[in-house]
């Protein structure tokens, strides 16, 4: 986990607002020689959770009730060279008392991994272990024909008049950031601490699809890394959160 400057972070939000439709799906893929071929992005990898964020998300809602946490979608630096379209990547922002933060990965993950769920009647914080893995596989498994239209939302044009008669027209909205609820922040405050790693999976809701929202779906894993197993976040206790307020259609005043 990383700490980036306002500028870097407006560069990443400005390549993702700039970033073709056609070329969203090329965005989430890397070319691996060992392959042969192009393998899909399936999470972002933001390593131990620094003390700096955990500061930055116990100060919100304690300086202003505009406060807020929000993940961010961008492209990096290379979509500004014409023969490379940039690779997408979700960041934080940590608005508190006017003031804003932002922190980035390390890293892509490339893998699928299908979390066990070894105590499915147990209470925990957030979604299940079954939501995630139905969720990751969507993404996983969905088509190129259908991987552009999961970013965008349809969305009413407001004061569109053609010879004074109003137009009821709708246009595609492009989905740039993930705000946070007020319990998911709760929940946040509570797992993230020194010894825990953070994951932000890539995730397809179809009901969302189903309801006219952003299928596109973030996906937090808050985990503790063991060094043996079949995945360093083979974590039984890990804490799922998903995102419910994509922006747009709903961004803040």
């Amino acid at each position: 986990m990383k700490t980036i400057t306002e500028q870097e972070a407006k560069q990443l939000e400005r390549n993702w607002q700039r970033q073709r439709q056609e070329h969203i799906i090329s965005s989430f893929e890397v070319f691996k020689e060992e392959h042969g071929e192009y393998v899909r992005i399936t999470s972002r990898d933001f390593g131990n959770i620094t003390q700096e964020f955990i500061d930055a998300l116990h100060s919100v809602g304690k300086k202003s009730p505009k406060d807020s946490l929000a993940l961010c979608l961008g492209i990096d630096n290379n979509a500004i060279h014409v023969d490379l379209q940039g690779k997408a990547q979700v960041f934080w922002e940590v608005v508190s008392g006017g003031e804003k933060q932002y922190f980035t990965g390390e890293g892509d993950r490339f893998d699928t991994f299908i979390s066990p769920n070894p105590r499915p009647v147990k209470a925990h914080m957030g979604e299940s272990v079954n939501y995630k893995n139905e969720v990751c596989s969507n993404w996983a498994n969905i088509s190129y024909f259908e991987m552009n239209a999961i970013f965008f939302v349809m969305l009413q044009s407001p004061d569109v008049k053609v010879n004074g008669q109003e137009m009821f027209l709708k246009r595609p909205r492009r989905v740039l950031k993930f705000l946070i609820p007020q319990e998911d922040i709760a929940i946040m405050q509570k797992a993230c601490t020194g010894d825990k790693n953070l994951l932000v999976h890539y995730g397809v809701n179809y009901g969302d699809a189903a309801r006219q929202m952003v299928p596109f779906l973030p996906l937090i894993q808050i985990y503790t890394p063991v060094l043996s197993g079949v995945s360093d976040e083979e974590d039984p206790d890990s804490t799922y959160l998903d995102f419910v307020d994509p922006c747009p259609p709903t961004c803040p005043d």
